[in-house]
């Protein structure tokens, strides 16, 4: 009787885990030459966890910089879309592994780790380039009440949500500001996503860059990570 129920039991768990598709999480460890085929075939978010002194002398192109060792390092991993592939890197594998272990437990579903670093990216001799240290700007935050204020008293409302760190974001800046000059009907507001906690809260942004569309303060459209002009613009917009 009690090797049934035992038996009875079993099965039921593995009924219940089979009910329905569950996409497992991707953890990986890859090489240099992995690394650079991934980050160059698929869409994804290259991260790079190294200070801002590290990264100036070099990194990998098109990477993100969030330092592994500043305050708000785990609220800004949260602003990044946890539905794409991230390739993480630092300087020789230490900090990144910790990230990876981090943005698992916070739910990344594709990760991808540089073992050895950027210095075993800079001995397979890939390619890298050097920037000049960039000192961000503080950007002036809005209220809610002032928010609510400005996508209810314009007809369409197109809000950008993104950071001064974000790679994505800053490759989308061009394609709004060219649609904010080509349409004078639509209102476009940028919102600083690390400025602005309370509007990231209040309008659950998960991931930066995102695009969310208000007609007549009604949420219309939403759409995280880069995106085409014409998508944006003739098929969501022009619909409006």
């Amino acid at each position: 009787m009690i090797k049934k129920i035992i038996y009875s039991l079993v099965s039921f768990v593995f009924v219940s885990c089979s009910l329905g598709p569950v996409e497992a999480q991707v953890v990986n460890n890859v090489d240099a030459k992995e690394f650079s085929k991934l980050i160059n075939s698929n869409e994804g978010i290259i991260l790079d966890v190294r200070t801002i002194d590290e990264v100036n002398k070099g990194h990998i192109q098109d990477a993100t910089n969030i330092d592994f060792y500043a305050s708000d390092f785990t609220s800004k991993l949260n602003l990044l879309p946890k539905d794409m592939p991230v390739y993480v890197y630092c300087a020789s594998g230490g900090r990144s592994s910790k990230t990876v272990a981090k943005m698992k437990e916070l739910g990344f579903y594709k990760v991808f780790n540089l073992i050895g670093g950027f210095g075993a990216w800079k001995l397979a001799d890939f390619k890298f380039v050097k920037t000049k240290d960039k000192v961000f700007k503080k950007q002036e935050s809005i209220s809610v009440i002032e928010f609510s204020d400005i996508i209810e008293s314009n007809n369409v409302v197109l809000v950008d949500f993104s950071t001064q760190w974000c790679v994505p974001c800053k490759k989308m800046k061009p394609v709004i500001e060219e649609i904010k000059k080509e349409n004078k009907d639509v209102k476009i507001v940028f919102i600083d996503a690390d400025t602005n906690k309370e509007l990231v809260r209040k309008y659950k942004v998960r991931g930066v860059p995102v695009f969310i569309i208000f007609k007549d303060g009604i949420e219309k459209f939403r759409h995280v990570g880069t995106i085409d002009k014409k998508e944006l613009f003739q098929r969501k917009l022009g619909r409006l």
